[in-house]
């Protein structure tokens, strides 16, 4: 592939999403709370914190039936450094690339959220209104090593 095609294609990217999971990111917009499209969320905030737990607790699903819901432009400022901060991982063996083209930098992110929606949709209903203070400590826990920035200096981000 020439890069003037693969550079086409990472312009154009989509995020997806499993088929039918509009259900449980609409459900958790809809509920009052921290995550309620009230509180100015969005499906793509939505998305960011899935992603983060499905890459905490290391579950990554492949996409069965993609269903594409945010389009590249509309990722917000945050979102696509993240995605990309994820994709590189350190492992006792030193830093491990998940994925180097743009395109599968995309799909490890698509993969990560599918795994960590249930679990970011079970959290908020079972904690509600504490859900955001368990989520500074979980993020407290996670960067206590400065794994977070440590990436991102990585990246030059």
């Amino acid at each position: 592939m020439s890069n003037n095609t693969n550079e086409k294609k990472v312009l154009n990217t989509r995020l997806s999403r499993e088929n039918g999971t509009n259900v449980v990111y609409n459900n958790l917009l809809n509920r009052s709370g921290p995550l309620s499209s009230e509180k100015k969320k969005y499906t793509r905030d939505i998305f960011r914190l899935a992603l983060a737990y499905g890459y905490i607790n290391d579950i990554r699903l492949p996409l069965q039936s993609k269903d594409n819901f945010v389009n590249k432009t509309n990722f917000g400022e945050t979102l696509p450094a993240l995605i990309n901060a994820l994709a590189i991982t350190k492992s006792s063996k030193g830093v491990e690339i998940l994925a180097e083209d743009p395109v599968d930098v995309y799909q490890v992110a698509e993969e990560y959220a599918n795994g960590g929606l249930d679990l970011l949709n079970s959290e908020y209903l079972e904690n509600g209104d504490d859900f955001i203070e368990i989520l500074r400590l979980k993020i407290l826990e996670f960067n206590k090593d400065n794994r977070i920035l440590e990436k991102l200096d990585e990246m030059d981000l």
